[in-house]
């Protein structure tokens, strides 16, 4: 079983700072996305009414001028503002969250979540480029929660639209191409999108290689086993149609043919017979 190179680090800290952990950590952070939708909707002030989001935004000259809560309330911002899609995400949000805590516990699942905020926020900060942040955040934030969901649990069939059954595995590749899109659409959102993306690349990068690469062995072993009973099936003289044993794995056995033209080894010729008989009786 594959063994994660960062496993005893994390059991390490879980230990010391567990209790520290937040539980329903995504949970929350939904129900603040749906919150400042709300607000978002009947919150305007001076005369260009400025959206209340962009109080939320990560601007770094605004963080550098004393307006910390920026580093935490980016997050927040849901993707447009469309009722539906708020709705959608927020229930998929709260449904990813319980699916991530269910697998690796609070604390876990807080450490992922602050990573993937902490690289956003490193981006966030350099002058000049950090505002890019703020393009779909919400969207890249929900990807990559999603992202780690499909990675623990790619067979779980979700109904679409309550519709349409479908892997996590498929939507997985489905948000990895929305991003691509994006970037196709956009170049400097690769940048944004490489930073969310980073802590999953970490936790699960490592252990998809390591199974392809224990499915390569798997495959050459099988491969090699194959060539071998190919090779003893072709050098023998006897084969018996029944079990595959040869006059050459196993020289011991005696090989008969049958009434109706099969050659069976001794073992299997006995098993004949006397599934026979017990029809006869019958």
């Amino acid at each position: 079983m594959y063994r994660h190179p960062g496993a005893n680090l994390v059991a390490s800290a879980e230990r010391r700072f567990g209790k520290l952990a937040i539980p329903n950590l995504i949970r929350w952070i939904a129900i603040f996305q749906f919150v400042v939708w709300a607000l978002n909707l009947f919150v305007a002030s001076g005369e260009t009414k400025e959206s209340f989001t962009s109080y939320l935004e990560l601007d770094a000259s605004r963080v550098y001028a004393g307006e910390v809560w920026r580093l935490f309330t980016f997050i927040l911002i849901p993707r447009g503002m469309n009722p539906l899609i708020i709705l959608f995400v927020v229930f998929f949000l709260w449904f990813i969250g319980d699916g991530l805590e269910n697998a690796w516990g609070a604390f876990r699942v807080n450490l992922y979540v602050y990573a993937t905020v902490a690289c956003l926020i490193v981006l966030g900060l350099i002058p000049g480029i950090g505002i890019i942040v703020n393009f779909n955040i919400g969207f890249i934030f929900f990807c990559a929660m999603f992202l780690a969901f499909a990675g623990i649990y790619p067979d779980h069939v979700i109904n679409l639209f309550g519709l349409i059954p479908i892997k996590a595995k498929w939507l997985a590749w489905a948000d990895l191409a929305l991003l691509a899109s994006m970037v196709l659409g956009q170049s400097f959102m690769i940048l944004p999108i490489s930073a969310a993306l980073l802590p999953y690349v970490i936790v699960f990068v490592p252990g998809f290689l390591d199974g392809m690469k224990r499915n390569s062995e798997a495959a050459a072993r099988r491969s090699s086993f194959q060539g071998d009973l190919d090779q003893e099936k072709g050098d023998a003289f006897h084969t018996c149609e029944s079990c595959g044993k040869t006059d050459v794995s196993d020289p011991q056995l005696e090989f008969r043919v049958t009434s109706e033209g099969q050659e069976l080894c001794e073992n299997c010729l006995a098993l004949e017979r006397e599934s026979a008989e017990k029809v006869a009786e019958s």
